[in-house]
């Protein structure tokens, strides 16, 4: 009688683990694509503006390994998806929570306002997020051998037609999506952290970049250079806060485990970069393939294959983002009644809103075509990020006091003041592209009199994927301290 009722019992536990594991699988295709692909380009983003000197490489990795602590584990990981609603989460979500606490008065008025902010910039990650994505896979075409002299309005037609089949694909509802992304972003994962190690095994004393020291001493010794070089390490952090607006799709559970997965593949690739470059300094200027290509180079191209999908796989915790968050705004009557379509017999938060995802479409393909190249929209990238989750900061450091959780309000409130100190960082790309961001605060860019019509001459020469975009004077500061 006790093994007959064991068995039962036994069944039902790995039953659901099963589903547990699936649920895990499916969030990192649903929401860590983006984040998920900052290894391409934050390094050698960051390198283009420094030498990769020892001190360098180490107070670098040391930046990006507590970002990724700080405003990822700490702000959303914990601190936001600890304050959902029914499984949701989002701006929304955490104005919802301020208003009931402040009932009535100014302070609800400045919250509805913030919310609104929040709310604007994430729209324009949402436009901007899927565009660099899709732009940035595709030009890897032009690592192939034979391959390399694409014309750009090929690459533009290429990318209008992934964008197309990207959001077409929505309607099948995010499940599906996760479904088919989660084991991609798998593989993805796994070959970063394989790859990482296998690079810190040749120069291991990378793990001492794992203390904060290192990144204290490079600010310190960097001044007011190195502060703007913080501009440019927000990159690994960008997808950040889509896990706290996806919440609602697949639940808190799920992607906080997801995460602890992703931040340890993460870290270990930061890590082996880091190596990768103090041992080859020469090859900087694109680190991870160039560490790929070191590594194996007869499995290079299944490893372009596979990042290429990775980067267009980042468009989607972004779109599944926008789609919670108006939603939410329905709800709470903040946005006009769209049409909501329910896609899981499961969880009702699954939804597809076809006039968001229509309008995402055309914004996206008229930015791609706009810009024609991912590195005149990097400049407009970081100041998105880090202006929404400096609101988020505000509200959950807000709600945490009114609720006389001194302890998390005061950890809220540090945390804040990282997310102020990144923005302000960030300040100067608003003349190279970052108000573009502004102007989806407030527009469609498909009606700005000041992009329509514009020249080629006239848009952004000067992204901050290059070293020009930063001031003369801080580059100069840079150079200078590099010589010595």
């Amino acid at each position: 009688m006790q093994n007959q009722a064991i068995h039962p019992r036994a069944g039902e536990n790995r039953h659901r683990a099963v589903d547990d594991i699936r649920s895990v699988i499916k969030s990192l295709g649903l929401v860590f694509g983006d984040i998920g692909t900052s290894p391409i380009y934050t390094l050698t983003v960051i390198f283009l503006l420094l030498k990769p000197t020892v001190d360098n490489v180490m107070g670098v990795l040391s930046l990006v390994v507590w970002t990724l602590i700080v405003l990822v584990s700490v702000e959303y990981a914990w601190l936001a998806m600890s304050l959902g609603e029914k499984g949701e989460g989002g701006t929304i979500i955490l104005r919802g929570h301020l208003i009931r606490l402040l009932k009535r008065g100014r302070g609800a008025v400045f919250v509805t306002i913030l919310a609104f902010i929040g709310i604007s910039l994430l729209v324009g990650d949402g436009v901007i997020t899927p565009a660099i994505s899709i732009l940035s896979a595709v030009e890897g075409i032009l690592l192939i051998p034979g391959l390399h002299n694409t014309e750009r309005t090929t690459l533009i037609l290429i990318a209008g037609a992934i964008a197309i089949a990207l959001f077409a694909f929505q309607r099948k509802g995010t499940g599906k999506v996760a479904g088919a992304f989660g084991p991609l972003m798998l593989l993805w994962f796994l070959v970063l952290a394989v790859s990482g190690v296998a690079s810190i095994i040749r120069f291991p004393s990378v793990w001492k970049a794992i203390n904060p020291w290192h990144a204290v001493t490079f600010l310190y010794e960097n001044g007011a250079a190195g502060f703007f070089v913080l501009s440019e390490v927000i990159l690994c952090a960008t997808g950040a806060e889509t896990l706290y607006a996806d919440m609602g799709h697949l639940g808190r559970k799920p992607i906080i485990q997801a995460w602890c997965f992703v931040f340890l593949a993460l870290v270990l690739n930061y890590l082996g970069q880091g190596a990768f470059i103090l041992s080859n300094p020469a090859e900087s200027r694109n680190v991870l393939f160039g560490m790929a290509f070191y590594q194996s180079s007869l499995l290079y191209i299944p490893f372009l294959v596979l990042s290429i999908l990775a980067t267009i796989i980042a468009s989607q915790a972004i779109i599944s983002g926008m789609f919670s968050i108006v939603y939410q705004g329905i709800n709470t009557r903040l946005m006009p009644m769209f049409r909501v379509e329910y896609t899981s017999p499961e969880l009702r938060s699954q939804i597809y809103i076809g006039f968001v995802n229509w309008f995402l479409l055309l914004s996206v393909l008229f930015i791609i075509f706009q810009f024609g190249e991912s590195k005149e929209l990097a400049a407009a990238y970081g100041l998105a990020v880090t202006g929404d989750m400096t609101i988020t900061g505000i509200l959950i450091t807000s709600i945490f006091w009114l609720r006389k959780d001194y302890w998390k309000s005061l950890i809220a409130f540090l945390v804040t003041i990282v997310d102020v100190v990144f923005l302000t960082s960030n300040i100067y790309k608003i003349p190279h592209g970052g108000v573009l961001v502004a102007r989806y605060c407030r527009r469609s860019p498909r009606h700005d009199p000041h992009l329509h019509g514009r020249s080629e001459e006239a848009l952004p020469q000067c992204p901050s994927l290059e070293a020009g975009c930063l001031p003369l004077q801080l580059q100069r500061g840079l150079s200078g301290r590099q010589q010595d």
